[in-house]
């Protein structure tokens, strides 16, 4: 009995290539992320126009971005917009006012008037207000008046100082003689 049979078996098809799924219909969301994604999305964005992938627009993918827009922003902001190079100026020293045109008859350390009591000898600060350039004798009356002194007690105590000029807007530094 060596018959031989009268059908044969075919051979397999040939294996198909891989290509990592079947391929999507348009208009057909496989998920329902994509479904969502798809109808909230508009069709004409930039994501499309620069051929890229709609999941760009994800919360945390944008969150990233504006972050890097952030950082990149603040880096120019400092480069263009930091700080100056030049030298800091130096801070007055404690015991001057700054634009005060000093008295340098008298060496002694003093306090202002009004902190110290009558008796104790002291400055009176004047600010030259007028437009033009002034005596410091000019002052002499007004802070005589202010401080209760003879005006020529003032006098005396600023002979050196009396016509030193004291520009328009500078403080005159004049010292008040105790009072006796």
């Amino acid at each position: 009995m060596t018959e031989e049979p009268k059908f044969q078996v075919p051979p397999p098809p040939p294996k198909a290539p891989a290509f990592g799924g079947p391929a999507p219909v348009p208009g057909l969301a496989t998920t329902k992320a994509e479904s969502k994604a798809s109808s909230d999305i508009p069709a004409n964005n930039f994501a499309a126009t620069l051929k890229l992938s709609p999941r760009i627009f994800e919360t945390k993918i944008m969150a990233a971005i504006l972050g890097g827009c952030i950082v990149v922003g603040m880096l120019l902001g400092m480069i263009f917009f930091g700080g100056s190079s030049a030298a800091p100026q130096q801070a007055a020293p404690q015991d001057c006012l700054i634009g005060v045109v000093p008295n340098l008859d008298v060496r002694e350390r003093l306090k202002r008037c009004g902190v110290v009591p009558n008796t104790s000898p002291c400055w009176f600060y004047a600010v030259n207000h007028s437009r033009n350039d002034k005596y410091a004798e000019s002052f002499f009356e007004e802070a005589a008046k202010l401080t209760g002194r003879a005006p020529y007690r003032v006098r005396i105590e600023n002979q050196g100082y009396a016509k030193t000029i004291i520009p328009h807007g500078h403080i005159a530094k004049i010292k008040i003689p105790a009072l006796r």
